[in-house]
């Protein structure tokens, strides 16, 4: 009887451990093109979050502003002639700021489907979208926080020839990758 009782809870003890590994989040295998994206990406990220965050706490765009000069150029060597454009949102999705500069981009992204999400969830989301020519871009949210809570969105953009070119990069291969899972 007590042996069945033991071999009872061994076989529930493993059940649950076996749940509890399976409940992990598992990334597909991602393609050649779209690992060495992510890789490189991560290594940026690293790099371009740190040091913004208090000039958006401030509301300081001339020095958020000098922070990505200072910062982009070293970050992004890893991504050699990487063709991003960098954009910070604050907390309600409002440009702060654009590097490099440009003023048709500024203003409120908080009804973007991306951006929206990223601001609800506080996790790393992308989309493909579309420019008024028919251009495809790729755009990733990275939501940025302090003590857990959020400051604001660094948007990177990019247009999806210049990653095609660059990676060998597909829209797929784009949507695939889950930014939220380090390898």
């Amino acid at each position: 009887m007590k042996n069945q009782q033991i071999a009872r809870r061994s076989i529930l003890v493993l059940l649950l451990l076996g749940l509890l590994g399976g409940c992990q989040p598992k990334e597909p295998p991602l393609s050649p093109a779209a690992a060495a994206f992510k890789k490189e990406i991560q290594d940026c990220l690293d790099r371009l979050c740190q040091g913004v965050i208090a000039s958006i706490l401030q509301q300081d765009v001339q020095a958020l502003n000098e922070t990505l000069k200072k910062i982009e150029p070293e970050a992004l060597k890893l991504c050699r002639m990487c063709p991003f454009r960098i954009g910070i949102l604050d907390k309600n999705g409002e440009t702060l700021t654009i590097y490099p500069f440009n003023l048709e981009a500024m203003g409120n992204f908080s009804s973007y489907a991306v951006v929206a999400q990223t601001l609800k969830n506080q996790q790393i989301n992308q989309q493909q979208l579309y420019l008024q020519d028919g251009s495809q871009i790729y755009v990733i949210c990275i939501p940025l926080s302090q003590n857990r809570n959020l400051v604001g969105i660094m948007v990177l953009s990019l247009s999806a020839k210049d990653a095609q070119d660059r990676w060998g990069l597909t829209a797929k291969d784009f949507l695939d990758i889950n930014f939220n899972i380090r390898r």
